[in-house]
């Protein structure tokens, strides 16, 4: 009786220490990295905010039109920023970023190139239908356009707005862009003969370089500006980082008192 007693007293008295290790055992990893992520929240979108630099409204660094007739600010009056997409359309990444723009309920400007209008008028005409603007950017992405002569700048040109046209027709191509924004006098006149503006940026993220998505984030956070017009690619190679940081890009700068423009013809 004495040792049966006795076992039971030693069984309670387990029980009774692994219960209590239980209830001061800490929150498991996963509660404790979900506490920790929540706390974080707030600070990364501080850190995001803290980005954008306090340029006071209707003043930006750069002059709205330069020396050789191009528009290198939106046109629009204060805290406006453009977003303009180069080098589609592509079959998968120009779909991507039309999703995550009418997500947003963002209108913005495709400057497509002529061969790749040829090879996929549906998305041209989708780009067209959602409210888009549609920007010629030449047929081959010559980025010696400058140096060429002028029947070849005219064919370029031409015949890229024939392309679009084909895709959508009576669409309206207000804005030229000059591949790898080589700009010049010459090929400004020319594009002014079809009734389009030159419309280069002002912000340059280099995504082409594919420095990743939140490099491209991070640099069109810190170089904004009121009248700004952001330069980023939806063709023309892998462009995954491009699409993964329009959404932020869009966020931040929405929080940061922005509004999303087309620009001014």
């Amino acid at each position: 009786m004495a040792r049966g007693l006795r076992a039971a007293l030693i069984l309670c008295l387990i029980v009774g220490v692994i219960v209590g290790a239980a209830r001061s055992e800490p929150p498991s990893s996963t509660s404790a990295a979900a506490e920790t992520a929540q706390q974080a929240a707030p600070k990364a979108q501080d850190r995001l905010l803290s980005l954008v630099p306090a340029v006071e409204d209707g003043k930006a660094p750069v002059a709205e039109i330069d020396d050789a007739g191009t528009r290198r600010l939106n046109g629009r009056d204060g805290r406006t920023v453009a977003l303009t997409f180069d080098d589609g359309p592509h079959p998968e990444q120009t779909p991507q970023v039309l999703r995550i723009l009418r997500r947003y309920d963002i209108t913005a400007t495709f400057c497509v190139v002529g061969e790749m209008a040829r090879l996929y008028p549906k998305l041209v005409r989708e780009i067209a239908d959602e409210g888009h603007r549609l920007c010629d950017h030449t047929i081959t992405h010559d980025t010696s356009l400058p140096d060429r002569d002028p029947d070849v700048i005219e064919d370029e040109i031409a015949g890229t707005l024939d392309a679009i046209e084909d895709a959508v027709p009576g669409v309206d191509v207000p804005f030229f862009r000059s591949p790898g924004g080589n700009f010049a006098a010459n090929v400004n006149e020319i594009a002014a003969e079809h009734d389009q503006v030159p419309l280069g940026w002002s912000v340059d993220p280099g995504d082409w370089r594919k420095p990743g998505a939140h490099a491209i984030h991070d640099y069109v956070a810190e170089n904004v500006h009121p009248g700004a017009i952001v330069l980023l690619h939806d063709g023309g190679g892998d462009r995954a980082g491009t699409v993964a940081a329009l959404p932020a890009i869009i966020e931040t700068l929405r929080a940061a008192g922005y509004e999303f423009v087309l620009p001014r013809g």
